[in-house]
């Protein structure tokens, strides 16, 4: 999550304005006059953020997928011949899926004595030419007959990196479907974004050549909250009624809980985005003393999800490319869209200034507080999403 959040700073300090709106009413109770809020001075917002840089991974992603994984591979291992030979591990393009097996499955492996073959790439390659060749060096196992081979487990960290939407660039796609049949003597575990699934399901039915999928849990409003505890406790953050006011609850909820109900709500439990939610919610209140003097405490506004500004068709399709490959080169991204780079640039600065597109170390992403409502306008505009598009 370091890197996450180092990138993450610089953006909460530019844009914290994109993540206020107004608040809720609750129609049952009477509103008290809103209190003066101030904006966290820089120093505040950086402490704020190394210390939820420091928060460990969440755990129910790695208890779902090595409970899926211990009863597939027990599976495979009974009966190789016919048993489904691979896990799919999906999550969203924000999330980042291929660090988890790269950081978790060596262990599973050596406690289960059998070697592993990772797919050892930080990004994809530089041109589409390269994908398949690359793919052969590391996965290719020579001409000898399936049964004389060792069993092996090959890890395939994020399926996007395999693949660039443009004339050629499936061919890594192809090289890849026709190797996970061919050889049962290899079980394969493979993370993929859910839009980029859709889509190759869309055009080459990958999910036929591949056994079962695990969708990574949504984090519960119980579960963001005791993630969150340890930051809430070391900064006195409140959650109080003139601040907080949410219709539709249970009376005898605290506004603590129902903040956390709402954040799990539109983050979709899913943690790189409830954090920038949480941290941009976070704003200082001005208290008066009994000797008239003021302090300055730290409060929790509404959860909120900035709103979109009004996107046109070239802007739709960018967006799109980055949600398919979760991470783009401006090469890259130009090929897969069929546009020259100049005219690409000048299109990503555009959604770089409004916030919605990230660059870390020349590498374009989606920004995550975005994703749910970037997702939701491109499903809108006919783009493959869901799997009922």
């Amino acid at each position: 999550m370091g890197k996450l959040f180092n990138r993450f700073q610089a953006w909460l300090l530019d844009n914290r304005n994109l993540l206020l709106s107004r608040l809720s009413t609750d129609e049952q109770e009477t509103q008290e006059p809103e209190k003066s809020l101030t904006e966290l001075p820089s120093s505040v917002a950086s402490e704020l953020i190394a210390a939820v840089d420091k928060l460990p991974s969440d755990n129910p992603d790695l208890e779902a997928i090595y409970s899926t994984l211990n009863e597939t591979f027990e599976k495979w291992c009974s009966n190789p011949q016919t048993a489904d030979n691979s896990l799919v591990i999906l999550s969203s393009p924000v999330t980042t899926v291929s660090r988890i097996l790269t950081e978790n499955l060596l262990t599973w492996a050596l406690e289960r004595k059998i070697p592993l073959r990772p797919l050892q790439w930080t990004g994809r390659p530089e041109t589409v030419e390269n994908i398949t060749t690359k793919l052969r060096q590391q996965l290719g196992r020579g001409v000898t007959t399936a049964a004389s081979k060792q069993p092996e487990v090959v890890v395939i960290p994020n399926l996007s990196w395999c693949f660039v939407r443009c004339v050629d660039g499936l061919e890594g796609i192809d090289y890849l479907q026709d190797v996970l049949l061919q050889d049962d003597s290899r079980f394969w575990v493979i993370g993929a974004g859910k839009v980029a699934w859709e889509y190759l399901n869309h055009v080459s039915h990958f999910k036929a050549y591949c056994g079962d999928s695990l969708e990574l849990p949504q984090l519960t409003d119980e579960q963001l909250q005791v993630w969150f505890e340890p930051i809430i406790s070391k900064f006195k953050i409140t959650f109080n009624k003139t601040i907080l006011d949410f219709p539709n609850h249970k009376g005898d909820e605290s506004y603590q809980s129902r903040y956390f109900k709402k954040l799990a709500a539109i983050s979709e439990g899913v943690n790189t985005i409830a954090t920038q939610v949480f941290l941009g919610s976070i704003q200082y209140e001005i208290e008066e003393e009994d000797n008239q003097s003021e302090s300055e405490i730290l409060v929790a506004k509404n959860p909120e999800l900035p709103n979109l500004p009004r996107l046109n068709a070239d802007e739709h399709y960018i967006l799109y490319s980055l949600l398919l490959h979760g991470d783009l080169t401006l090469p890259a991204l130009s090929q897969s869209l069929g546009d020259k780079k100049s005219f690409v640039k000048g299109r990503v600065q555009m959604l770089r200034r409004a916030g919605l597109v990230e660059q870390n170390n020349g590498i374009l992403t989606i920004n995550p507080i975005h994703y749910p409502r970037i997702k939701n306008e491109l499903s809108n505009n006919n783009f493959i999403i869901y799997e009922s598009d």
